[in-house]
């Protein structure tokens, strides 16, 4: 009875290690992925309205990867491409640029202005600047997710 206890608490010690050992590691990847995306350039004037960080976990669904970043933010300043590029210089990415970040005149409701995307370790990087209305505030958001393309 004594050596079947002994080998239950040596489990449950064994156990407890093991998943702080797991969690210090994802934690760590996840430490590590946030400070690459923080090396975007974000102009001061924009006001940041979300911000979900998907830590790194054991098991990730591919339909909810991790670790995975969902920002958003307001521009108090109309959006162009050349500061889509200038925000992406110093994280070294380089947006592929769709859109010419200006309100097409027939536009109705929420319209997407342009958008630039890169690859960069495994990651792709989405920078999206929509806006509502002709007299409405640009959105800006920004997805960061494990890419399959390298």
């Amino acid at each position: 009875m004594k050596i079947l206890g002994a080998i239950l608490v040596g489990v449950v010690v064994l156990a407890v290690t093991a998943f702080f050992i797991v969690r210090s590691l994802e934690d760590r990847a996840t430490d590590e992925f946030v400070s690459q995306v923080s090396r975007l350039d974000i102009p001061p004037g924009w006001t940041l309205l979300d911000d979900i960080v998907r830590r790194e976990q054991f098991l990730c669904v591919s339909t909810n990867p991790c670790p995975s970043i969902a920002r958003r933010w307001e521009a108090d300043t109309a959006v162009t491409v050349e500061d889509l590029e200038q925000i992406a210089a110093p994280a070294g990415l380089v947006f592929s640029v769709e859109g010419t970040c200006q309100r097409p005149a027939n536009a109705t409701g929420s319209t997407t202005l342009c958008s630039g995307r890169a690859v960069q370790d495994g990651y792709g990087y989405q920078l999206r600047v929509s806006n509502d209305s002709p007299q409405g505030n640009q959105q800006i958001f920004l997805s960061v997710r494990p890419s399959k393309a390298s």
